[in-house]
């Protein structure tokens, strides 16, 4: 049975003169909010909900997003930072290392951008990637590159990246690497699972120098003495 259609019957409405109506100067925050939603996008209130994310409450100043140079070329920063066209651009950033396992953010070329898929937990293993992600970070700054290292807040899992390429390039100690990236970015906090891995790497890399060193006097009798060695050193 077909459906029955209901025909639509125009109302008819009285006539009534139309009411004059006074004109009222319009509030100051209403046309703001209308002007708002009329000329911005999702993206504007993407980027704002983000960047109030990766603020840093603090007891005197709060840590707002931002770029900190650690040494010459070698920036951390938080997601909000490393999103900002206008930051890759001003910066000069050349390579970008997201140390985050998801992330939306496609980097135009000829910027490379390198992925370290890790989460911000004590349990989490940050040591295997650190040899291939520190001889990419070596390889963009001996090329005259500008390298940005972020994770969400620029405090923990990027922070420690970089701690660790000072610990080897720069031939620091952990104490000294940690000291050097919380005087240029004062939030660098790595959690505990990730200071013992640093101090872990610290101690794989003093080793590997000592062995380097005794490479270049002369070879080694047998790859039993390198293990005989850091089994000493234990």
């Amino acid at each position: 049975m077909p459906p029955v259609v209901v025909p639509v019957i125009p109302l008819e409405l009285p006539s009534v003169k139309p009411v004059r109506k006074v004109a009222s100067p319009p509030r100051a925050d209403t046309v703001t909010s209308m002007l708002r939603s009329l000329t911005l996008d999702d993206e504007y209130f993407h980027r704002r909900a983000l960047r109030s994310t990766c603020i840093q409450p603090s007891p005197l100043e709060d840590f707002l997003p931002e770029a900190s140079e650690i040494i010459p070329g070698l920036f951390v920063c938080d997601l909000y930072t490393a999103t900002s066209p206008s930051v890759i651009a001003r910066l000069g950033i050349t390579h970008v290392a997201s140390v985050i396992r998801d992330t939306p953010q496609r980097y135009p070329s000829p910027i490379e951008h390198l992925c370290i898929p890790v989460d911000d937990t004590k349990n989490e293993n940050l040591l295997d990637y650190l040899d291939s992600a520190l001889a990419w970070v070596h390889a963009a700054l001996q090329g005259d590159g500008r390298v940005l290292i972020h994770c969400m807040w620029g405090m923990s899992r990027s922070a420690s990246i970089a701690i660790a390429y000072l610990i080897m390039a720069q031939c620091m100690s952990l104490n000294e690497a940690l000291k050097t990236a919380r005087s240029r970015r004062r939030v660098v906090r790595p959690n505990v699972g990730f200071m013992k891995q640093l101090k872990m790497y610290e101690k794989v890399t003093r080793l590997r120098e000592k062995t380097d060193q005794r490479l270049v006097k002369g070879p080694l009798k047998s790859t039993d003495e390198v293990a005989t060695t850091a089994g000493q050193r234990k």
